[in-house]
């Protein structure tokens, strides 16, 4: 007896079920084989879609960081040095009151310029001291003494004071760190001439 043989030809049917079965048991793999490169752009991808897991490390650079894009709440505490802060980026504007202590300005950093004008009173001052210093001058001579502050101690100001009407002052001035003050006796006695030196406590 003579079996004969049915060929079998698939329906168009069935070969759309099984390549549809076939794309969701392979997921995203196959899905992702049949996407061109560069064909998914901005306007194919939701807004909040894009999470940090999803960035390779270092492809999210300063050119693609719109400006303002980053305010204080996107960093993190401490996260911001002085290393990452540009030369003259930052103006007073840019810092909160009182955010900047001493412990932050390196020494002799500021100058007179730095300072804005009737910005320092004398309560900001330390403690000022007056040291004084009197010399003998003879009889039509002249004489000299200086008063100079002490260890730990920047000079000021300063001046000088005869004895007596007669003594002619004359140099008055700053000395190293003290003060010189020199004058003509122009009387008939010996006199004594004092200078004095306010010395800025530091």
């Amino acid at each position: 007896m003579t079996k004969k043989t049915r060929s079998f030809r698939p329906s168009p049917a069935l070969v759309i079920s099984c390549l549809a079965l076939f794309m969701v048991l392979a997921g995203g793999t196959a899905l992702a084989a049949g996407i061109a490169k560069n064909s998914v752009r901005s306007a194919q991808i939701a807004d909040g879609t894009v999470r940090t897991v999803d960035l390779h490390d270092g492809s999210v650079t300063t050119p693609k960081i719109g400006t303002a894009a980053v305010g204080n709440e996107q960093l993190a505490e401490d996260a911001v040095t002085s290393s990452k802060v540009a030369p003259d980026s930052l103006t007073a504007q840019d810092l909160a009151a009182s955010s900047v202590t001493s412990s932050e300005v390196a020494d002799q950093s500021l100058t007179g310029a730095d300072v804005a004008p009737d910005s320092i009173r004398a309560t900001q001052l330390g403690t000022i001291t007056q040291r004084n210093i009197s010399a003998t001058i003879q009889a039509g001579k002249t004489g000299s003494v200086s008063a100079n502050c002490e260890p730990g101690e920047q000079i000021i100001s300063g001046g000088g004071q005869p004895s007596v009407f007669g003594v002619e002052m004359t140099t008055t001035r700053p000395s190293g760190n003290g003060w010189l003050y020199q004058a003509k006796n122009n009387t008939g006695t010996d006199q004594t001439i004092t200078a004095f030196a306010l010395c800025l406590v530091q």
